[in-house]
């Protein structure tokens, strides 16, 4: 899974990224970018592992892209190719101020700044579909790509994303080749100073975020960017003495990966305690697939337990005993925290 940080020069972005790399993550940095891989948080593989204690431990995977933004102009060319290859985009807005980064005239207004950005990336995805447009016009072309993208510049001069557009079947599958920014899943990310990390000090951001239906998640990234340089024990106690269990980095992650509407399922054994993730809604042979292709094809019936319910039994002999583990065929819509096992034939 690939999501893109991007935000205006001095909104604090890459301050995120080496926050969100920490010191011991794979990175890969070139010039004013870099990618790291970061593992969703899951208590549930750990718990689990701890009880099967399997030669491997494998959670689910981020990978964020520091994108390089142009300025002033932050969707250059070079900017808008970068997230036309991710799959969801963290927009870091600017709620800070400091000695090297002044606040500008009139004062911070993150609210404005996103909607300024949301703005933009509309027109960059309105001129892209006119020009399509505008060549199946000379070819007159007329198909379910036409119907899309005309659909798709009546919401853009409304000044509506497409991810509030309800595209489905042949038109979903015309728009998605373009890979518009504003088809893409958000999470707005206001990044404050020290002093402002606790309260709202800015709520009208909020209302913009609910309002526009994207999550939004407020942290210091100069202050996580010190926990991420602490120990596994040192961040613990640091995040004691803040008073949550849970760093912003982590929330962060957790939040962009919830963005795609993904649910995780898991699979267990001796060899191996994995999670797995694919779309909410989707069948359990669409989680063989995930796993194997041949669990696939071959696919029989699956052996499901949720995962609290293993948890709360410590066993599959007792899950069985209780009545908690169930047989389930190919319709079987697959919930988050599902435990797994897939029994094919091919």
């Amino acid at each position: 899974m690939e999501v893109g940080i991007f935000g205006n020069a001095g909104a604090g972005k890459s301050t995120l990224f080496r926050a969100l790399a920490g010191p011991g993550e794979g990175v890969t940095q070139g010039k004013g970018a870099g990618v790291c891989a970061i593992k969703v948080p899951d208590d549930r593989v750990d718990r689990l592992a701890e009880i099967f204690r399997p030669k491997k431990v494998t959670h689910i995977t981020v990978a964020f892209h520091d994108i390089d933004a142009g300025e002033p102009d932050p969707l250059s060319t070079q900017a808008v190719a970068a997230l036309k290859n991710v799959e969801v985009l963290v927009l870091v807005l600017r709620g800070f101020s400091d000695d090297y980064h002044p606040a500008p005239p009139g004062g911070l207004d993150p609210a404005k700044e996103f909607r300024a950005l949301a703005s933009a990336m509309v027109l960059s995805d309105y001129l892209v579909a006119q020009k399509r447009v505008e060549r199946m016009t000379k070819e007159a072309k007329r198909d379910a790509e036409w119907t899309a993208l005309n659909k798709a510049i009546e919401a853009f001069e409304k000044e509506l994303p497409l991810r509030d557009l309800d595209l489905a079947g042949e038109e979903e599958r015309a728009v998605s080749g373009f890979r518009f920014l504003t088809r893409l899943p958000a999470l707005l990310v206001l990044n404050v100073g020290e002093e402002a990390m606790e309260g709202d000090p800015f709520p009208e951001l909020a209302r913009a975020a609910e309002e526009a239906k994207v999550p939004l998640v407020r942290l210091c990234a100069k202050v996580e960017e010190e926990i991420a340089q602490l120990s596994p024990a040192e961040q613990a106690e640091f995040l004691k003495e803040l008073g949550t269990g849970q760093s912003a980095r982590d929330r962060l992650v957790r939040g962009a990966f919830d963005a795609m509407r993904y649910i995780s399922f898991l699979t267990v054994g001796e060899d191996e305690v994995r999670a797995w993730n694919v779309r909410r809604g989707s069948t359990a042979v669409a989680a063989a697939g995930r796993i194997h292709s041949d669990l696939e094809k071959g696919f029989i019936r699956a052996e499901v337990i949720a995962s609290e319910d293993f948890l709360r039994c410590g066993s599959m002999a007792k899950a069985k005993t209780e009545g908690k583990l169930r047989l389930e065929g190919k319709e079987y819509v697959v919930k988050d925290g599902d435990i797994v096992h897939v029994r094919f034939n091919v």
